[in-house]
């Protein structure tokens, strides 16, 4: 859905309009804080690098060394070297979305960071006119501008648009970050604003990549990886802020084993994917978590338990429409299988304790297996427990 594609670019682009808004009125800032601003995109790019280091994010520990460049070799002045400077930053920010993270400090990181230099000694050179190309101060044609333009801007056009390509590809926080810094770094290198505005902006994109990476270690924490549900972890916090009056269903997925035996765990791991999707797309106003194996649990509020059934129902018959495509080693193709799924759900009694009514929700999940399987069954009513 073009809700969720877009919904990756919420916050960095409020982070960037933010800091655009406070740029603009940094003359209001007390003299003191003003002799700050300098500083902060360094400090900020150095609590980024240390966070980097402690979640071995070797692909931000780059890009945040990358939105340094233009402020080290000019700040915000606008010469031709300091452009050269901004397309190899926004270059090398958009060739990281096409690079698998590698780990903090190793020999993948290591190459990266010479390619980078590379780039920026060949930026320096052509500054000292160590290195000259004579057809760059051209004129393009009979256009107003020179070879050396066209290429420069051309690199930032091709950065913007890889980057683009990237996230609309992926949809996720990493690069979806990475398409507003390549667009801020080129608001504060090519237009007419202060030292204080660019210092301003710049800790501005620091600070988002802290909250990447704050974010990306909640998502290693909570979320399960293969099938982007929250995972165990998350449902035990679930439990706990729970009312007296909730509901939980179990989802287990039929004939998980002999599915794994027939067509091997790679495509095994491709059915909990789709029950996954299944289980995000139709079970609200209940949460789905990933318990375990090919488990599943879905959590209902007070408020919802009215629905409770009729989402099951739902969430049954969607995932037994779902096609998956499979490669079968016997006949040597690929075919689209059916999977169904079981689900157990209990209700729980005032005073219950979640344990309890997980327990409950298991023996209905049994029931649901020993009828047949791929049906809802329903716990039986437990009794109040009342507490001292």
């Amino acid at each position: 859905m073009l809700s969720e594609r877009f919904g990756s670019l919420f916050v960095p682009c409020c982070i960037l309009l933010l800091s655009v808004y406070a740029s603009l009125y940094i003359g209001i800032l007390p003299p003191a804080w003003i002799g700050i601003l300098p500083l902060m995109p360094l400090i900020l790019a150095a609590i980024a690098i240390l966070l980097a280091w402690h979640f071995n994010k070797g692909r931000v520990f780059i890009l945040v060394l990358l939105l340094l460049i233009p402020k080290l070799y000019g700040g915000s002045e606008q010469t031709e070297s300091i452009t050269a400077y901004l397309v190899v930053s926004c270059f090398s920010v958009a060739l990281l979305a096409f690079v698998k993270e590698r780990g903090f400090f190793n020999k993948f990181a290591v190459n990266r960071l010479l390619f980078v230099a590379m780039l920026v000694t060949w930026c320096y050179a052509i500054e000292r006119h160590w290195v000259s190309f004579s057809f760059l101060d051209n004129a393009v044609w009979q256009f107003p501008f020179t070879w050396s333009d066209f290429l420069l801007w051309a690199g930032l056009v091709v950065s913007i648009l890889l980057m683009a390509a990237a996230w609309w590809r992926s949809n996720d926080a990493f690069h979806a970050c990475g398409l507003v810094s390549v667009i801020s770094l080129i608001i504060i290198s090519r237009f007419s604003i202060s030292d204080g505005q660019y210092d301003t902006m710049l800790s501005a994109q620091c600070l988002l990549w802290i909250w990447f990476l704050l974010m990306e270690s909640y998502r290693m924490a909570y979320l399960d990886d293969m099938t982007r549900l929250p995972g165990r972890r998350a449902l035990n916090e679930e439990l706990v802020g729970l009312s007296k009056y909730y509901a939980i269903a179990m989802v287990d997925v039929d004939h998980f084993k002999k599915f794994n035996d027939t067509y091997g765990h790679d495509m095994g791991d491709k059915v909990l994917k789709i029950v996954a999707e299944q289980l995000k797309a139709f079970s609200s106003p209940g949460r789905a978590f990933r318990y375990g194996g090919e488990e599943f649990t879905l959590v209902f509020r007070h408020g919802e338990l009215k629905e409770v059934e009729k989402v099951l129902e739902r969430v049954r018959s969607s995932i037994e429409k779902a096609i998956v495509e499979v490669f079968d080693p016997k006949a040597k193709k690929d075919k689209g299988v059916n999977v169904t799924a079981s689900i157990g759900v209990a209700f729980a009694a005032s005073g219950e304790d979640s344990e309890s009514v997980i327990k409950r929700a298991d023996e209905a999940l049994y029931q649901s297996k020993k009828k047949g399987r791929n049906r809802v069954s329903k716990s039986l009513p437990a009794k109040s427990v009342s507490k001292s």
